[in-house]
């Protein structure tokens, strides 16, 4: 995708109030904060059908491959602590990319019968083809997969690119049986490390991370569907994102966001290059995660853990 048509998004998609303030003031797509609920979100999106068609057609990358190689051995460490995977047998992953934690469960779990759901087509064909999972390329309203079903339902980094994220949570929740599980991973936005870096941080993404949550407001539109039980949250900051707060501190670098955010630009090159230091991390992270992975929720990558009410 080389271009962009933008539609203004009407109110907060949190509390539908109208007024906000601009937090970042990116070029073309401002993120802005609610008045009313403290929501901070991109004021300006792709419409409905252009968003499904942006990553179902065009969305996937050696980039997305690597970062997903890496994040799915932390975000399994993750799982571990919070669910006792032993118990349970049918899980859904919403979003599960190219597929590598489901890989990387069903190494370990043998009883654990696990499908994803992926709208890229490019991952969700490595996943089947490659890695032979079961992950069905399409929107999750439209899998046909059975609803009440799944002891565990997953949606890592997913609830930051979604329009509607309170319609998003409620739909997982459907698939969730009674008294199963759902776990919400998502950016933290509101980290130490993102009020410190600002425009420097590098999760905002505008146009494709479009709702911005904090431990409160995630933890606002799950209460909000009055369908969940927040059992258990943790969080984690990543080594590389400290090093580069560290370095911009030494330096006296204030990033401004015309600097790390030009729309063409990044619609011209956001499927290109690799992950940054791959080999590193993907040694390294894992052993820092395993240190980094705390009850505290300061950290830049949060981890909800909640039960559906009977």
């Amino acid at each position: 995708m080389t271009s962009f048509n933008l539609i203004e998004r009407d109110g907060c998609p949190l509390c539908s109030f109208h007024d906000a303030s601009v937090f970042i003031a990116f070029p073309k797509i401002p993120v802005v904060r609610c008045c009313q609920c403290g929501f901070i979100y991109s004021r300006n999106i792709l419409a409905g059908k252009e968003i499904e068609a942006y990553y179902e057609n065009g969305f996937g990358s050696r980039r997305h491959m690597q970062g997903q190689i890496v994040n799915s051995k932390i975000n399994s460490m993750a799982l571990e602590r919070l669910v006792d995977l032993q118990k349970i047998r049918k899980m859904l992953d919403v979003g599960t990319g190219y597929g590598f934690l489901l890989r990387e469960l069903a190494s370990r779990y043998d009883k654990l019968n696990a499908v994803g759901v992926e709208l890229s087509r490019q991952e969700a064909e490595f996943a089947n083809n490659d890695l032979g999972l079961n992950v069905i390329n399409s929107p999750l309203g439209d899998s046909d997969l059975t609803k009440d079903f799944f002891d565990l339902v997953t949606a890592f980094e997913v609830i930051e690119h979604t329009p509607y994220p309170i319609k998003f949570i409620l739909e997982l929740t459907e698939f969730v049986n009674s008294g199963g599980y759902l776990l919400i991973m998502t950016d933290n936005f509101d980290s130490r490390m993102a009020n410190s870096l600002g425009a420097g941080f590098p999760k905002w993404i505008p146009h494709s991370h479009i709702s911005h949550f904090s431990p409160l407001t995630l933890r606002k539109a799950i209460e909000k569907t009055k369908k969940l039980e927040i059992v258990e949250s943790m969080s984690y900051t990543p080594w590389e994102v400290l090093l580069r707060n560290a370095y911009y501190k030494l330096r006296g670098i204030k990033k401004e966001p015309s600097e790390v955010f030009d729309l063409t630009t990044t619609l011209c090159t956001e499927m290109q290059g690799t992950y940054k230091l791959f080999a590193i991390r993907n040694l390294f992270n894992r052993l820092w995660a395993r240190k980094a992975l705390s009850r505290k929720m300061d950290g830049d990558l949060m981890y909800f853990l909640c039960k559906k009410i009977a």
